[in-house]
């Protein structure tokens, strides 16, 4: 079977008022849908620089009352499964509610491993995963650039269904994930689809702002998980 298509129209029906462009201010709709979690940033590679969307999400999540918080590594530059996983879990611990994961490239890549209980270390209790929004997961065996040894601890990427809802975004000039891989993802981890356009690594460099295509993915992400936490596999 192949994974759900989501769809801007199909994402949030109100599109326009979920979240007017060029503003900073959240719809009521959405806090609202985003109240019963605490709201995780999983940041990629190097990390998220304060022009990233996730970055620009973190600020307005905060700014309108709700729980969100930013994995922190200690090297962003040199990852290992190891020490990202520990960050990865340790974070989780701290959270009080069902977790909306909102993850970046290996950020989404770790996420997932995570979620599976694919991890090389002990995790402490954590919250339950409520659901993921896995943006451009990095695949290191696709990517031709020099970073792609980086992560190439992390690969191949799992390819289990996930035990909560997910949302899979990709680009089609993604140098780090061609979209017949998106889908293959997505329908391997149960995730809905979303097709992002032509936005590269949908990172820093693709100058999305507050991104409403992907915050719109998140408010349907969140309707979806609240019924529907599930804890950790490990």
């Amino acid at each position: 079977m192949m994974p759900r298509f989501l769809r801007p129209s199909a994402v949030a029906t109100t599109s326009a008022a979920t979240l007017p462009a060029f503003t900073t201010r959240l719809s009521p709709a959405l806090v609202r849908a985003l109240l019963p979690f605490d709201l995780v940033i999983v940041p990629g590679l190097f990390g998220s620089g304060e022009d990233h969307w996730q970055s620009i999400w973190l600020s307005l999540f905060q700014a309108h009352g709700l729980s969100a918080r930013r994995v922190e590594q200690q090297d962003w530059a040199h990852p290992t499964p190891e020490a990202w996983h520990t960050a990865f879990a340790h974070t989780l611990a701290t959270a009080r509610k069902p977790v909306l994961l909102i993850a970046h490239s290996l950020g989404a890549i770790l996420s997932v491993q995570h979620g599976l209980g694919q991890t090389p270390t002990t995790s402490p209790p954590s919250s339950p995963i409520a659901g993921a929004l896995l943006v451009a997961p990095a695949d290191g065996t696709y990517h031709q650039g020099p970073d792609a040894p980086r992560i190439a601890a992390f690969m191949p990427p799992p390819m289990q269904a996930l035990p909560f809802p997910a949302t899979v975004v990709f680009s089609h000039n993604d140098p780090w994930l061609a979209p017949q891989k998106a889908h293959s993802l997505a329908q391997s981890w149960g995730a809905s689809l979303l097709d992002a356009g032509y936005n590269g690594h949908i990172g820093q460099d693709a100058g999305l702002d507050h991104w409403p295509l992907g915050l719109n993915a998140l408010h349907a992400l969140a309707l979806t998980s609240h019924t529907r936490p599930q804890p950790l596999s490990a």
